[in-house]
C-alpha cells in the first residue's frame, strides 16, 4: 500500500488539484526526447511518410515504449489518484456514512483501468521533421479523469508555461487560477482532467511534454457522461 505520508515531502501542491513531482532524470529525458526527434525525421522520407510521426502527438505504444506508460500508470497514477483526488474526482468508492477524506475502495479493483502516453511538441519554429509542430496550445480539457504532464525538455527553451483555468463545473470555470512557469525538465504535474488548461507561446527553443491520460471506464464513466468535460 501506497504511504501517504510521504507524499507530502515528495510532491508540492502548485495550486489546488495541480500537484508536481520529480519523476525522470535529465538522460532520461533527453534519449526519450531525441528518440522521437529521430523518428520524426524518418517519417519526413517517402518510405515511411505513412506513419505520419512528427505531424501530429506520436503515442508510445505504436513505437513500442508503451512499457514506459504502463510503468507511469500501474506505479504512479493508480495509487496516488486515489488519495489526491478522491473527492473532486470520485475516484473511490465511500459508504453514505463515511468521512469522504477518509473512504476508501471497497474492492482491491483500481478505479483508473485505461491509459494513453504520447509526446507532445512546441516551438519557436514549429516543424513536422522534430515532432514539434505548435507555438501553443488553448485552454482545453482533456478526455482523461487524470493527466500527468511530465516536462521533456529540451533545457534551453524559454516560454512554453502551463495556465491552468478553473475546474470545469465550477466558480472558477474560465478564470486564470495559476500557472506554472517554465516546467522543469524531469518533473511532472498531475492533474484532473477537466481542469482547464493552456500552454502559453513557446518563444525560443523546443519543448517536449509526455502526457499519459488515464480514464475509469468501469467506475466513473459507466454513470456519467466524460462528454460534460470536453470543449
Amino acid at each position: 500500500d501506497l504511504e501517504t505520508s510521504l507524499l507530502e515531502d515528495w510532491m508540492s501542491e502548485e495550486m489546488f488539484d495541480v500537484y508536481s513531482f520529480p519523476l525522470f532524470s535529465d538522460s532520461f529525458c533527453s534519449l526519450l526526447r531525441n528518440t522521437l526527434r529521430e523518428l520524426s525525421t524518418l517519417a519526413e522520407t517517402e518510405e515511411f511518410s505513412h506513419l505520419n510521426l512528427g505531424r501530429r502527438v506520436i503515442d508510445l505504444d505504436t513505437i513500442g515504449l508503451g512499457w514506459i506508460t504502463d510503468l507511469l500508470f500501474h506505479m504512479f497514477m493508480q495509487p496516488i489518484s486515489r488519495h489526491l483526488f478522491a473527492t473532486t474526482e470520485q475516484l473511490v468508492d465511500c459508504d453514505s456514512n463515511a468521512d469522504d477524506v477518509k473512504c476508501v475502495s471497497k474492492d482491491a479493483t483500481p478505479m483508473l483501468d485505461w491509459r494513453q502516453g504520447y509526446v507532445a511538441g512546441y516551438s519557436a519554429d514549429p516543424a513536422g521533421r522534430k515532432g514539434a509542430t505548435r507555438h501553443r496550445l488553448v485552454p482545453h480539457t482533456d478526455d482523461a479523469e487524470v493527466t500527468l504532464n511530465c516536462c521533456l525538455g529540451e533545457e534551453t527553451f524559454e516560454g512554453g508555461n502551463v495556465e491552468f483555468y478553473g475546474l470545469r463545473g465550477t466558480p472558477d470555470e474560465g478564470q486564470l487560477v495559476g500557472k506554472v512557469h517554465r516546467p522543469n525538465v524531469g518533473t511532472a504535474l498531475l492533474h484532473s482532467g477537466r481542469h482547464l488548461h493552456a500552454v502559453s507561446d513557446v518563444s525560443a527553443g523546443d519543448r517536449y511534454a509526455y502526457i499519459v491520460w488515464s480514464r475509469s471506464w468501469g467506475h466513473l464513466r459507466s454513470r456519467a457522461c466524460p462528454c460534460c468535460w470536453l470543449n
